[in-house]
């Protein structure tokens, strides 16, 4: 058996047929280009049933794990844009006032909660408040309307273990 199994191997790389056209070929997909300039003044796409739309959609609240509508409404109003660079390895966002000047500057990374999977960027926050909740936000492209949305997830520890809760889906503008 393993002689047979050795010759079609060796008759098939004799004669080429180890190689695949072109479009068999699976290339893994490149990582999303979220690279770019973003309004902190968002939409809500989606809501979960039951859930009230927030009032203030603020990709720096989103990003700081910041629920609360006040607090969401103070850094709107003081954040003009939003500067994300990522490769592969990290995600660095500058956030910058009506002035120009550099408000705060995450870079999470793969150690501190930083992931691309299937063409989106994942970011599993915890916040630095009490209790054992933590959060999944997926960021990725909408190329053909040039937004970026990102998907609020909360992740409830059980003892049946996690359950995750959406908060919802969320579109920003690019600015660039």
């Amino acid at each position: 058996m393993h002689r047979r199994l050795l010759l079609c191997a060796l008759v098939s790389v004799f004669f080429g047929a180890h190689r695949l056209p072109a479009a068999q070929v699976a290339l893994p997909p490149a990582p999303p280009d979220l690279t770019g300039v973003y309004d902190d003044a968002g939409t809500a796409a989606s809501i979960p049933e039951g859930q009230p739309t927030p009032a203030v959609i603020s990709l720096h609240a989103l990003l700081s794990l910041e629920f609360n509508p006040g607090m969401a409404r103070l850094l709107q109003e003081r954040t003009r844009e939003i500067r994300i660079t990522h490769d592969e390895k990290a995600l660095s966002v500058e956030f910058l006032d009506r002035d120009g000047e550099k408000i705060w500057n995450p870079v999470w990374t793969r150690e501190s909660g930083y992931s691309v999977r299937d063409r989106r960027v994942q970011l599993h926050l915890k916040p630095g408040k009490f209790g054992n909740d933590e959060y999944v936000l997926v960021l990725e492209n909408v190329t053909t309307h040039r937004l970026l949305q990102v998907n609020v997830q909360k992740l409830k520890p059980t003892f049946f273990g996690p359950v995750f809760q959406s908060m919802g889906t969320f579109l920003f503008p690019r600015l660039d």
